[in-house]
């Protein structure tokens, strides 16, 4: 049994697309597989934190601090956090309306909160003894990174 479209489409001759035809379609199908791939990552397709540098102040103990939220634009409230090798206590908060972050330094096991809900707050202190970068992450969001620098 033939459909009548099927028998239509089999009278035509096939339609040659010209070479920017391709090309547009191929843009817009390369579009589309982008903003579906981003929608799904996670953080709606958010780009890595950007923010201000954070020093660290020391605390009466000697521990060097410094106070970190996380934000409801998927970010950290700084994007790099400056410290020297020592002992470091991160107060991290999750901002009003935010959805549940964490902080977590991977390459540290000790420096990582618990996942904290908006209007919360957790501390964590570790220590670091090596100089050099360490990436930060909340790992609900990757998209959402920092860098703790040790000088």
């Amino acid at each position: 049994m033939t459909c009548t479209a099927d028998r239509d489409q089999a009278a035509r001759p096939a339609e040659k697309s010209s070479p920017h035809r391709r090309a547009s379609r191929a843009a817009a199908l390369l579009g589309l597989v982008l903003a579906v791939l981003l929608s799904v990552a996670g953080c709606g397709g958010d780009s890595p934190s950007t923010g201000p540098t954070l020093s660290a102040t020391r605390g009466a103990d000697g521990v060097q601090v410094f106070a970190v939220t996380g934000l409801p634009s998927m970010k950290f409230s700084a994007t790099q956090l400056v410290a020297k090798a020592g002992k470091i206590r991160v107060d991290f908060s999750v901002a009003q309306g935010s959805p549940p972050h964490n902080f977590v330094v991977p390459r540290i096991p000790a420096a990582h909160t618990s996942i904290v809900s908006a209007g919360e707050s957790q501390s964590v202190t570790f220590t670091v003894t090596q100089p050099g970068d360490y990436p930060v992450v909340c790992t609900l969001h990757p998209n959402m990174t920092a860098t703790l620098k040790i000088i």
